[in-house]
């Protein structure tokens, strides 16, 4: 068993090593708050298509993921489709957020708020709803290291300790993230994401062949997991539910976002988006046909959570333990890298520098400040015993969709105001708070509607009659269409923001 724990805990570390050896070697000093905060827009198709994978599937996707399908069945594969559709609105959205993104200078997802609706009160608010919407999944990410060590000590270590561990190494990831900020991020999801969705596609075909020699196929799983919720469920629309609050958050979490403005140029986001979807669709295809063909092996109902350490393991010893767990921490580390990155970004940016007047190397420092802060904190709370984390996770999930309405009709249109845009925000997070309480996974009136989407369109009327009641003054007018107009210019060196003066409607 020692030789064992050597060769998983050592394959880990070979990684873990390479990783920062990896880090060092492309060490660059940030000149300013925009290289610290989008890499100074620097990075190709194929380095956008690995971060953005490793910032949408993180670690959770082989245990939480693995686990629903192979309790759930055919219901959990909801991630798929809203990953290429996911990747797909990033190819539309393209060329509108790159360029105002480079022409004026913008960072993060707040920061094309603000200016779209030349609102500082939409920027902060927008900031703080994308935080906070993010905080549970930074502590749902450190307690994922919990179960890769534990499962690679094979049992040996209880899982209180192996989140120590998986926390201590993931605090040791961070001094890199706030010396290099974005840079270091994308660098190393580059690698990480050829191990997590490359390596692990190549282990999931292995796996799922495995299963085929004892025997499993199709056939050999329960037909309940087949079944979706049908229109005699009393629930009927909990999966379109699902299916449709993960389409829309899928660019609206703030560090999905700001991987647009990672980007050399346009050309790069849509070569990014272009060829992510089709690692997507094997990798996580794959997945998802692999944790449902595991519910035929035994023991795997009784302890579907530990589905994917549990196959590996038999299949392949702990030569292929430790690849399954390198794959998830691999994952695990890209996500919480951007996670917490983007977080101090928008809390320098969009709350602080919104309110002061700060240089680029305070924003930076701030930023960094913020790193550490977050990072201790996440991790001393995912230490403790959290019985409803996930109910916060699916609130977040839920808050943040909240975004889509400014966010995806700001960009598309020229619609809408200020008003309406923190309004809206407003109306939404306050809907959702209350009805959330009562029903956290779906609202049997609303036949299984989440509180989310109910929410959502709470929301979209109030940014609708604030539309339609208070149309736009001459002077908001020009500055929308100077807005659109920047659109048809190739953007040069940044420009001013065209809010010239006070904000619009603050």
């Amino acid at each position: 068993m020692t030789s064992a724990i050597l060769i998983t805990y050592g394959t880990l570390a070979v990684f873990f090593a390479i990783v920062v050896l990896i880090l060092q070697v492309a060490h660059i000093k940030d000149r300013n708050f925009t290289e610290f905060a989008v890499a100074g827009r620097s990075f190709g198709g194929a380095y956008q298509a690995m971060a953005f994978l490793n910032t949408y599937l993180p670690g959770t996707i082989f245990i939480a993921g693995v686990g629903f399908i192979a309790s759930k069945g055919v219901i959990g594969f909801y991630q798929l489709p809203a990953c290429l559709i996911g990747q797909l609105t990033m190819y539309v959205m393209a060329r509108r957020v790159w360029t105002w993104g480079s022409t004026y200078d913008l960072r993060t997802q707040a920061d094309l708020l603000g200016l779209r609706f030349g609102s500082r009160a939409v920027r902060i608010l927008a900031s703080l709803v994308g935080v906070l919407a993010l905080l549970p999944f930074l502590v749902l990410g450190m307690q994922s290291l919990g179960a890769v060590f534990s499962a690679l000590s094979f049992g040996r270590i209880g899982y209180t300790s192996a989140v120590v561990i998986g926390v201590a190494a993931m605090a040791v990831r961070q001094i890199w993230t706030m010396n290099m900020g974005m840079r270091g991020i994308v660098i190393s999801d580059f690698f990480q994401g050829i191990v997590a969705y490359g390596i692990g596609t190549l282990l999931i075909i292995g796996l799922i062949a495995w299963l085929g020699a004892q025997g499993i196929g199709f056939t050999s799983v329960e037909p309940r997991l087949y079944v979706f919720p049908g229109p005699a469920s009393p629930v009927p629309l909990a999966f379109f539910s699902l299916e449709l609050t993960l389409v829309l958050g899928s660019l609206c979490f703030p560090d999905l976002f700001i991987r647009l403005y990672t980007a050399d140029g346009v050309r790069s986001v849509k070569q990014g988006a272009a060829l992510g979807a089709p690692i997507a669709l094997v990798f996580l295809g794959g997945l998802n046909l692999l944790a449902l063909l595991s519910t035929a092996l035994p023991g795997v109902a009784g302890k579907p959570q530990d589905a994917w350490f549990a196959l590996a393991g038999r299949a392949g010893g702990p030569f292929a333990l430790a690849l399954a767990g390198t794959m998830v921490f691999a994952a695990s580390m890209g996500n919480f890298d951007a996670t917490v990155q983007s977080c101090a970004t928008q809390l320098a940016n969009d709350v602080l520098g919104a309110c002061l007047k700060l240089s680029s190397r305070q924003l930076t420092r701030i930023a960094r400040a913020t790193i550490a802060i977050l990072t201790i904190a996440t991790a001393a709370i995912a230490c403790l015993p959290l019985p409803q984390l996930f109910t916060l996770v699916l609130f977040g999930l839920q808050a943040v969709i909240q975004l889509s309405v400014p966010l995806y009709l700001g960009i598309f249109t020229r619609f809408g105001n200020s008003t309406g845009a923190a309004g809206g925000l407003i109306a939404g997070i306050a809907t959702l708070a209350v009805l959330d309480l009562r029903w956290p996974l779906a609202i049997p009136w609303a036949f299984g509607l989440n509180a989310g989407l109910i929410a959502l369109g709470v929301n979209l009327l109030v940014y609708v009659v604030a539309g339609v009641l208070r149309a736009p003054d001459m002077e908001e007018h020009r500055r929308i269409e100077r807005l659109f107009a920047a659109l048809r210019i190739p953007p040069k060196a940044p420009a001013e923001a065209p809010s010239e003066g006070a904000p619009a409607a603050d």
